[in-house]
């Protein structure tokens, strides 16, 4: 998939990184990451820090990481997820249903940061909230979808 930016007749490849990622969600933690597909195959660079960092090259990003779990009764056991690039937080927290619920429902599952790396840099996913017994991820249906295009 290509796009061409306006006026600028410059086309820039779409690429994407299919990643699951699994651990246990206890606050302050770092989740682990399988890489299941990249396309092309030299996307990612490496995982490093017993796979909980994913390394980038340089490029402009859009991220998102969904969350599947079981938890002992319907309102505890709950987490709340972000992304951090280059050790910073960024983007839009995720969390299980009911980690916010004040109002009822308050359903945050989708954690989602964009950024720009001017060189190599790092991207990571860390349990920033917990609050009851610790949840159950379902592997492997806890995935990350990362697009880039070129700088």
């Amino acid at each position: 998939m290509t796009y061409v930016s306006d006026g600028l007749n410059k086309t820039n490849d779409l690429q994407i990184a299919y990643i699951r990622w699994s651990g246990t969600p206890t606050l302050n933690t770092y989740m682990t990451f399988t890489v299941d597909q990249e396309v092309p195959s030299t996307f990612i660079t490496s995982l490093t820090q017993t796979n909980t960092q994913i390394n980038l090259p340089a490029g402009h990003y859009f991220a998102q990481a969904y969350i599947d779990y079981t938890r002992s009764s319907a309102t505890a056991d709950n987490c709340q997820f972000a992304w951090f690039v280059n050790n910073s937080l960024s983007g839009h927290y995720g969390a299980s249903d009911y980690y916010y619920d004040n109002p009822s429902p308050n359903t945050t599952d989708v954690a989602e940061t964009a950024f720009t790396l001017d060189t190599t840099g790092t991207l990571k996913l860390k349990i920033t909230g917990a609050s009851g017994s610790t949840l159950t991820l379902n592997d492997p249906h806890c995935l990350c979808i990362i697009w880039r295009t070129t700088k």
